[in-house]
C-alpha cells in the first residue's frame, strides 16, 4: 500500500511501505522517551545539588549556633516555683475592655490552677470576648 508522502518524498522516494511507517514511529516515540529520560534526570540533579546546598547551610547555621556562646538572662533568675523579689516584675499587662478587680480575679485563679506563683507568671493582656459579659 502506497501513501502519498508530500515533502518527505525526498527522503523516503515516492512510496512508503507500512513497515517503514512503523519503523520510523517506533523510533520517533524511542527518542521521545530517551528526551524525557534526560529530563528526569538533569531535574534529579537539580533536587540533589539544591538538597546538599541546604544541608550545608544547615550545618553552618548549627556550627554558628554551638560556638556562639550563651546569651546572659535578663533579670534576677530564680528557680522555678519560687517567689522573686517584690520589687521585680515579670513583665508588663495591658487590660482591654476588663477592670483591674477583673483581671486580679482572672490572674488569682490561673496562678492557683496552674501552681505557680503569681509574681512568676508573665500576663501580657487580658482581653474580654463579647456575649461573655
Amino acid at each position: 500500500m502506497a501513501l502519498p508522502l508530500g515533502v518527505f518524498s525526498e527522503l523516503y522516494g515516492d512510496e512508503m511501505t507500512i513497515g517503514r511507517a512503523l519503523l520510523i514511529a517506533v523510533v520517533g516515540f524511542l527518542l521521545v522517551f530517551a528526551i524525557l529520560g534526560v529530563i528526569a534526570l538533569f531535574v534529579k540533579g537539580q533536587g540533589w545539588l539544591f538538597d546538599s546546598a541546604e544541608a550545608k547551610k544547615k550545618k553552618k547555621q548549627a556550627a554558628a549556633l554551638a560556638a556562639a556562646p550563651a546569651p546572659a538572662p535578663e533579670g534576677p533568675a530564680a528557680p522555678a516555683g519560687e517567689p522573686l523579689p517584690e520589687s521585680v516584675s515579670q513583665g508588663s499587662l495591658t487590660l482591654i475592655d476588663v477592670s483591674e478587680e477583673e483581671a486580679a480575679m482572672i490572674m488569682a485563679i490561673v496562678a492557683h490552677e496552674s501552681g505557680i506563683p503569681l509574681n512568676r507568671l508573665e500576663f501580657r493582656s487580658i482581653k474580654c470576648l463579647e456575649g461573655s459579659e
